[in-house]
């Protein structure tokens, strides 16, 4: 049985990159979240061709405004689909369909999705659409083999994961919509890795202030852009103290994370700031990673403690701080029957012993694993360049990656792993 869905599978390859490629080719760029509704349409019209029953979940507007204040304009929606085969056990799939931004020079057209050798390019063709197209192949793989899941499948494609989530993934899990026992999150580790969680992250936006003045006569301000490079430089001793082996979180395969710290991601003056003109005020932005042996809380009070402290000297710097986006740390024991389930179909696949480790970036299991209170995993295929330049993804990759994930809807619990 394995053979022949793992020789269907090599044999679709062609298929699955036109699937992708479709994909790719709709911009749904976030921020503003572009062209939404075309690729939910495109995905319920996939996904109730391979007979599963679909949910178009439409944020309500003013639930939306609140965290997107344009989403009159850009609305918010998620697709869950499920295909119920009558097992005990239902396993949810998730993946975000947004894409950052493009920026850069690309060799080519960014939502053009061309093919050169082994790599599909394009923006989202690793974070995250190979997921998307990866993981309902692998359906249509079991269903044209007629091979049966061992578990309920039910699959979400959620929005905005690129602005921290809370209108995909956090909307269908605190609304139940989620109905399932187990997650597969489709990012986060790939390869040999198995994700079992991801750092925490905090942003936040410090507002520097200072007093507009003619440049000829620069002592009757205050300029804010010379300020807010003393509190930037007053806030480097972070990183030492961040390096220090005390505050290292050992991931299960030995390998050291520590705190990070990164600022100025995002800066900005005023519409009013000119060459003569003393800036009255500049804005940036910081960006926090926190390992699993934090919490949220202390990491957020610690840094608020040195930016004080680091406005009350050298000189009197006036600032105001804002949390923008705030995710604690999200971590999966992995001796959990569901953990390993999936690492033997990663290990059936690629053939060697694999690794378990929480990713240094966020993702969106953590609203399925800290408050859907449900046992996940992170994976998807390999890729490279997200969020840069000529982002692209391996496409023998994505054949193993359907692979793993058609084993594992049909032989997870061959030993058990997913009984009650």
């Amino acid at each position: 049985m394995q053979k022949k869905l793992h020789t269907h599978i090599e044999n679709g390859k062609n298929a699955l990159c036109a699937s992708l490629q479709e994909l790719v080719r709709i911009p749904t760029v976030n921020p503003p979240g572009n062209h939404y509704a075309e690729l939910v349409g495109l995905l319920d019209e996939r996904c109730r061709g391979l007979g599963m029953k679909t949910q178009i979940v439409h944020v309500p507007l003013d639930e939306a405004q609140k965290v997107v204040p344009h989403a009159d304009s850009h609305p918010r929606m998620n697709l869950i689909a499920r295909w119920d085969v009558g097992a005990e056990k239902t396993v949810h799939f998730n993946a975000h369909y947004d894409v950052v931004p493009v920026s850069g020079k690309w060799s080519a057209d960014a939502f053009s999705a061309k093919i050169d050798g082994d790599w599909l390019y394009g923006r989202g063709s690793d974070d995250m659409k190979d997921a998307i197209a990866t993981l309902l192949f692998a359906i249509a793989a079991l269903q044209e083999t007629g091979v049966r899941p061992v578990f309920n499948i039910e699959c979400s494609f959620t929005c905005d994961e690129e602005t921290g989530g809370e209108l995909g993934a956090g909307e269908i899990v605190r609304k139940g919509l989620v109905q399932a026992d187990y997650v597969v999150n489709c990012e986060g580790a790939t390869g040999l890795n198995v994700g079992i969680g991801h750092n925490g992250v905090l942003w936040l936006e410090v507002t520097v202030h200072g007093k507009a003045a003619h440049a000829s006569r620069p002592d009757s301000g205050i300029n804010a852009f010379e300020k807010t490079a003393e509190l930037v430089t007053a806030l480097q001793p972070l990183k030492e103290r961040f390096a220090a082996s005390e505050r290292a979180f050992k991931t299960p395969d030995g390998i050291e994370r520590h705190p990070t710290i990164n600022i100025g991601g995002v800066f900005e003056g005023t519409s009013g700031d000119k060459v003569n003109t003393v800036p009255a005020q500049v804005i940036f932005s910081i960006d926090r990673r926190i390992p699993p042996n934090e919490r949220l809380r202390e990491a957020e009070n610690e840094l608020r403690m040195a930016i004080d402290e680091a406005c009350q000297s050298p000189s009197d710097v006036k600032a105001d701080v804002k949390s923008i986006l705030r995710i604690e740390p999200c971590l999966v024991n992995p001796t959990e029957p569901f953990v390993q389930a999936f690492a033997q179909a990663v290990r059936t696949v690629r053939r060697n012993p694999v690794k378990f480790t929480p990713t240094s970036g966020f993702t969106d299991l953590h609203f399925f694993v800290e408050e859907g209170k449900m046992p996940g995993v992170g994976y998807g295929p390999r890729g490279e360049g997200a969020h840069g330049i000529n982002e692209r993804v391996s496409i023998s990759d994505l054949v193993k990656t359907a692979k793993i994930y058609a084993t594992f809807m049909v032989e997870a619990n061959r030993d058990g792993e997913l009984s009650s």
